[in-house]
């Protein structure tokens, strides 16, 4: 399977009292849809729906239960914005290792033919296994990146506000990415998110660096997430229980 993987780290900030910020490594992959469609691959270490070191599995995103989201993201972005002439979509995700992932988020990148993507989906995870995707178009169709903003629609964390607006934006160069999520809440900046990826070829020989540099990236993840959670508690952080006004829950 032809494709990449993203060595890098994210930074999140809360800009609100309690302030807290961290930087973790993370490891992500980057596919083409229709490679994966195909099922094809050039290691013996990263497979699809099917055991292995590191794999993507239908389950573990949108579409599970519609033949899986190589066929179930090009029926949403066709039925969300028809009037694209869809050429490519990336799928750019943490890959399960030994059978496991927990996803934050992934990133489905729609292609037309431009210099700037059509359309990029941001699929969301929350830690009681809901998913809930946002199909984001250019707010600014003059600008070097992209850029969009939509209203928060999904419940995340608990130390947050139900309501809200994302500002987000991604810049791809060609050995590096990078994306950007910033939420506001009553016009104010209350919490930033960065993610960088340096790009190497997927094969065998990188899976085994990545197995031997970032282990066990997945659980270090949700691992962070609760220790993360934990600091805010004992900061006094707001506590904020999960209502059905809190989103939309996507399955």
């Amino acid at each position: 399977m032809i494709g990449n993987l993203l060595n890098g780290e994210v930074w999140h900030r809360r800009q609100v009292v309690p302030a807290n910020e961290f930087t973790y490594p993370v490891q992500y992959v980057e596919l083409d849809l229709e490679e994966i469609r195909k099922g094809r691959s050039q290691s013996w270490l990263f497979s699809c729906n099917r055991p292995n070191l590191y794999s993507l599995n239908d389950r573990d995103h949108y579409g599970h239960d519609q033949g899986g989201f190589a066929d179930a993201i090009p029926r949403l972005v066709a039925h969300s914005a028809p009037s694209v002439d869809v050429k490519r979509i990336t799928l750019i995700t943490q890959p399960s290792f030994l059978g496991y992932v927990f996803n934050p988020v992934s990133f489905y990148v729609v292609d037309d033919g431009a210099v700037q993507p059509a359309l990029v989906l941001a699929e969301v995870h929350n830690r009681v296994n809901r998913r809930h995707v946002y199909v984001l178009s250019r707010s600014d169709k003059s600008g070097a990146e992209f850029t969009s903003r939509f209203e928060k629609d999904f419940y995340v964390s608990p130390f947050q506000k139900p309501d809200g607006e994302y500002r987000f934006s991604m810049t791809k160069g060609s050995d590096q990415l990078s994306f950007s999520l910033d939420l506001y809440e009553d016009d104010h900046l209350a919490l930033s998110t960065r993610l960088y990826f340096r790009s190497e070829p997927l094969n065998d020989p990188a899976l085994l660096r990545a197995m031997t540099t970032h282990p066990f990236s997945s659980q270090k993840t949700l691992g962070g997430i609760y220790w993360q959670a934990l600091k805010l508690k004992l900061k006094g952080a707001l506590y904020r229980r999960p209502s059905g006004r809190l989103g939309r829950w996507h399955g």
